[in-house]
């Protein structure tokens, strides 16, 4: 709020300036960060990577005579799930760590933007760049890979719901990810805690209970795939997805709250 007189009333006048809200600054931060994956060439390094990684194996699973339209299904997605996974941390790591290492996140702190808006912005920006770059796009090439090579025709409306549950996990990798950032001043732990969850359910989900494997991300791989071609689970396979989006939900909200204590 500021004080202001004219020429013509000796009364002063009270000029309103709004207070910040939770989402100030918000789309400024995310233009920037939108700026930083497309207007640069990290959006097709991603896409390269990704479309040579997933649709490379497909490719060579679809032209074995011996492998079956399921298995090319099953590999892209149970794939999709954790090699992106591996993806988003690295390529995350350094979100948060990195800008306050340089200065950037406390420059960014000083001006009329919301610790909100820093975290949210980089959540939808991430988010959407990977669910682009490392999901459709790859996704589409799969498809256009299976009218041409498969013989049997796959059901692209199973296999896009089954990929609606890689997406999921993808933006809990993200989440995660920024979430470990906030807690954490090195990129060693991030990385490190990312990386080992992703290892863990890779390595050592069959040998946990289900009840606790169960509310975690590690199977929803399997849920893609079962979605896709139709197949029966030894589980519930809602119990995974809904799990992993309340998780998702708190960890964006621990990202906010701890960022918000941020001292710059």
């Amino acid at each position: 709020m500021s004080v202001a007189t004219t020429e013509s009333d000796s009364e002063p006048t009270l000029d309103l300036t709004p207070a910040m809200g939770q989402r100030s600054g918000f789309g400024n931060l995310l233009r920037k960060e939108l700026g930083q994956w497309w207007g640069t060439r990290q959006w097709w390094i991603q896409l390269l990577a990704w479309v040579v990684i997933l649709n490379g194996v497909a490719a060579l699973i679809m032209i074995d005579p011996e492998s079956t339209a399921n298995e090319a299904v099953q590999t892209f997605l149970l794939m999709g799930a954790f090699v992106i996974g591996v993806g988003v941390v690295l390529t995350v790591q350094g979100a948060v760590v990195g800008e306050r290492e340089s200065g950037t996140a406390a420059w960014i702190m000083s001006k009329p933007v919301s610790p909100s808006a820093f975290i949210l912005a980089k959540l939808v920006a991430h988010s959407l760049g990977f669910l682009v770059t490392a999901v459709l796009v790859p996704t589409l090439v799969f498809a256009a890979e299976a009218a041409v090579l498969l013989s049997v025709p796959l059901s692209y409306g199973s296999l896009a719901l089954g990929v609606v549950v890689v997406a999921l996990a993808v933006v809990f990798y993200v989440a995660l990810t920024l979430a470990l950032g906030t807690l954490s001043r090195g990129r060693g732990p991030v990385a490190g805690i990312g990386v080992g969850m992703l290892l863990m359910g890779q390595f050592f989900a069959g040998m946990l209970p289900l009840a606790l494997v169960i509310v975690t991300p590690w199977l929803l791989g399997d849920v893609a795939t079962s979605v896709a071609l139709g197949t029966e689970l030894e589980f519930n396979g809602a119990i995974p997805v809904i799990a992993t989006a309340v998780t998702t939900s708190a960890l964006v909200l621990a990202a906010l709250w701890r960022f918000a204590r941020e001292e710059f």
